[in-house]
């Protein structure tokens, strides 16, 4: 057995013992031919069809209704979101895009761009994938000369966007929104706020 198959071999037993951790992590980058393929599918209007299609389908959902489209309504104490089941008459490249969409358009309501990673986990039958776009709102600190004045104000909180995929195809993407209760931040704005000027 070389060496690199011992490493393997451990990195593996490894996963399986801790299967929270990730096999592989990495900073989430995309090549000069995606990027490409990204800036003509938003810029020749490409994405506007799929994005009021999520928004429609949320729409409906939140009516208990049935779409075409599968989205899910999250809520959690602390958080609230939306989570889009892939279709192959997405396709594959527009699923990725909306992705990177959805970052880019919360970075238009003045959101900061934190970080973007990707995380490989081994789950026995099958590898996930993690993609993952974090932001935080613009820290704006009110002060009185010296002291900083709260609570600060969180916005609708930080956002977290994922795209997960099951050996390397699309399941899912989720937006969602993770928010602070407690005395140092303001609440948070509506979510559904939030979805409005992301997809309407």
């Amino acid at each position: 057995m070389t060496k690199i198959d011992k490493l393997l071999r451990q990195l593996f037993a490894t996963q399986r013992k801790h299967p929270h951790l990730p096999l592989v992590e990495e900073a989430l980058t995309r090549g000069e031919p995606e990027r490409q393929a990204f800036f003509r599918w938003q810029n020749e209007g490409r994405h506007r069809a799929l994005v009021e299609q999520v928004y429609q389908a949320w729409q409906r959902k939140k009516q208990q209704q049935t779409d075409v489209l599968e989205v899910h309504l999250l809520k959690t104490p602390g958080a609230n979101g939306l989570a889009i089941t892939y279709q192959a008459a997405i396709g594959p490249g527009n699923f990725q895009h909306l992705f990177d969409w959805l970052r880019d358009r919360v970075g238009q309501l003045g959101y900061q761009h934190y970080s973007s990673d990707r995380r490989h986990f081994d789950r026995e039958r099958y590898v996930e994938t993690i993609e993952k776009h974090y932001l935080k709102p613009p820290l704006d600190l009110q002060t009185d000369g010296e002291r900083v004045l709260l609570p600060c104000n969180q916005l609708y909180g930080n956002v977290l966007i994922e795209q997960v995929l099951i050996d390397r195809q699309p399941s899912f993407i989720r937006f969602q929104a993770n928010y602070y209760e407690d005395h140092l931040y303001a609440k948070a704005l509506p979510f559904d706020q939030l979805v409005h000027l992301v997809f309407g």
